[in-house]
């Protein structure tokens, strides 16, 4: 749907799909029943993930040694599963002024409403892939339990999507090469949807480990495009603070900007009455136009910790504002878009809050 956007004196509107982009994944007719009493999930369709750019910054102090992920069970092995609690925030904002009243600095936090999802992470030796540009070794899988959305009107379609499955195939760095959506057969089109956008943002943040080795201090990015943003560049900074055996603490950095420079849109404009026309129903007039990107700006704050014997971060949380600014050639009107979004790894037992609340930042 487009995006509408008034002023005093021109209205914007926003050519669908120019400005938020979202992915909905197609998922196949057909089902399939686990082995548990988890309820039946459709046929799960799979999403080909763009090799990122990693680049080490600093090596950090000695000792040094290499990262990489040990959670595939030796073979014979009982497979393991790590439970826990994925709090997912996400929040939209935006605003019309003038130039001199747009802050290019992206605000410590924002409105946001939340998904917390019970989750239960199984690791199992990647099988081979023809379709797969860099090979996999391991396939991770993601249960979801029954959700909670602080969003109440929305909540019987997250409700429905309780069993949803997330694949994702990837390296002992830590790279995903694919993705794949598996929603129960009963979940309803906007329960699918909500869940895969949620998922989008927790996938947004690889923990990819180079193959350098490092040690404390050591600093590195991660350079992606954001999967379902197809206009969203993305670069994570990660920094080691200590470690001990297969355990790593990291402080997260977000930075986010556009890949287009402009965007087209159509501009509205009603023609002012005159006493002569006074009595006749006024014509908009519609003009194509382009907005261009005039700043972008992220603040972030994160930490995580990890174990390598493990898929998933054990605690942390990452949170960050990117501010867009738009503005016309031909005028003052500035459009500020802010997106927050917020994830954080809790233990299985904690409880999140359900209530809309305000992601803030420390630092």
């Amino acid at each position: 749907m487009p995006h509408t956007f008034s002023s005093r004196s021109l209205g914007f509107r926003v050519l669908a799909g120019s400005l938020v982009l979202s992915t909905t994944l197609g998922l196949a007719a057909c089902s399939e029943q686990s082995q548990d009493d988890s309820p039946a999930v459709e046929q799960a369709v799979g999403l080909a993930v763009d090799a990122p750019r990693v680049v080490v910054l600093e090596t950090g102090t000695a000792p040094l040694r290499t990262f990489s992920y040990k959670d595939v069970p030796a073979e014979g092995a009982e497979e393991k599963t790590q439970d826990l609690t994925l709090d997912i925030a996400q929040g939209f904002a935006q605003a019309v002024g003038t130039a001199a009243d747009a802050n290019p600095v992206a605000p410590a936090g924002g409105d946001v409403t939340t998904l917390t999802l019970p989750i239960s992470a199984s690791t199992k030796a990647a099988e081979a892939s023809e379709e797969e540009a860099i090979a996999a070794s391991r396939d991770i899988t993601l249960k979801v339990g029954n959700p909670d959305f602080s969003d109440l009107t929305q909540s019987p379609d997250t409700n429905s999507a309780a069993g949803f499955t997330l694949g994702m195939r990837a390296t002992d760095s830590g790279q995903a090469t694919t993705l794949s959506f598996a929603a129960p057969v009963d979940a309803t089109d906007n329960g699918r949807a909500l869940m895969e956008q949620y998922l989008l943002t927790f996938t947004s943040l690889p923990i990819v480990f180079p193959t350098e080795e490092l040690g404390v201090g050591a600093k590195w990015t991660v350079d992606s495009r954001v999967t379902g943003e197809s206009t969203l560049l993305q670069t994570l900074a990660y920094t080691i603070t200590g470690f001990e055996g297969d355990k790593v603490d990291l402080d997260v950095a977000v930075s986010q900007r556009p890949s287009i420079s402009a965007i087209d849109i159509t501009t509205t404009e009603t023609a002012t009455a005159t006493p002569e026309s006074a009595t006749a129903a006024a014509t908009p007039t519609e003009t194509p136009e382009q907005l261009a990107v005039m700043s972008s700006n992220t603040t972030s704050v994160g930490t995580l910790s990890v174990d390598l014997t493990q898929p998933l971060p054990t605690a942390g949380q990452v949170s960050w504002t990117t501010r867009v600014i738009y503005g016309g050639a031909t005028n003052d009107t500035r459009i500020v878009q802010d997106t927050t979004s917020s994830v954080k790894f809790g233990e299985a037992e904690a409880a999140s809050e359900s209530t809309s609340e305000t992601a803030t930042e420390s630092k």
